[in-house]
């Protein structure tokens, strides 16, 4: 009698897709607040002796004065909105819901379709028609995910901020006619304010027609090329009661036999 084969069940594969959170992460352009807090991330103190020269050979950010206590702690002041990180409707609304009352229903374990925009040149902005030409239709529910790959080409130069990929405020109109759990992005996602001269209904144009809906923006994602065209994604903010956004991390979940 020929045994029965059983297939083994696919495989699952947790793919990072947060930029790594160090000191002096470059924050946006022309915005007091980033030069006034800049991101600060130190060991204050560290097991021993070995221990803090190991970390001083990994790069890792030692606090001036910190000390060997037996144990390592951490440190750090980070703004809300750099880096991998989330947005909720309280960043623009004043009487919008905080990050900790976004229903993690929009960001746990949901369906993400992926519209590819790689191509895109530094500096250039992808529009709706963009969206639209690309032939992806979004289900309602999914998370609408816009690669452009801006992180993985600049993330960590100056070129970053300074030829940024962007999104028009068409982008925001097409997307929202499909009724996302969420949007995610890996480049700016507005038409950023230090290269244009921008028309009042153009500034936080995104942010205004997401959030008002009560869309949570998952914003600077990185490596979204290995994640293919579809995948789980989870997004988790910390929690942080009444506050506007929140760093998080963000993972895509792919299946492979």
């Amino acid at each position: 009698m020929t045994p029965t084969r059983i297939d083994p069940a696919p495989r699952e594969h947790i793919i990072d897709l947060s930029l790594p959170v160090v000191s002096g992460m470059a924050g946006i352009p022309n915005m007091a607040l980033y030069q006034q807090h800049p991101v600060v991330v130190q060991a204050a103190t560290w097991i021993n002796e070995e221990q803090r020269t190991l970390l001083a050979s990994a790069a890792v950010d030692l606090m001036p004065g910190g000390s060997a206590t037996g144990h390592m702690n951490t440190v750090m002041t980070l703004n809300s909105h750099i880096g991998t990180h989330i947005d909720a409707p309280r960043h623009f609304f004043v009487d919008g819901a905080s990050i900790d009352r976004t229903p993690l229903e929009r960001l746990v374990m949901r369906e993400a379709v992926v519209i590819d925009m790689s191509t895109i040149a530094a500096g250039a902005g992808v529009t709706g028609d963009a969206l639209e030409a690309s032939g992806v239709r979004p289900a309602p529910g999914q998370i609408i995910v816009i690669r452009t790959d801006w992180t993985d080409r600049a993330w960590g130069t100056p070129a970053f901020w300074d030829n940024t990929v962007y999104l028009d405020p068409t982008v925001s109109e097409w997307t929202s006619s499909f009724e996302p759990a969420a949007v995610a992005m890996d480049c700016f996602p507005e038409k950023p304010f230090w290269r244009f001269t921008l028309q009042t209904h153009e500034r936080g144009a995104n942010h205004r027609r997401w959030l008002g809906a009560g869309i949570p923006m998952i914003q600077l994602l990185t490596g979204l090329a290995a994640v293919g065209s579809s995948f789980t994604m989870t997004a988790l903010p910390l929690r942080l009661s009444g506050m506007d956004g929140s760093p998080a991390r963000v993972v895509g979940i792919t299946k492979s036999s």
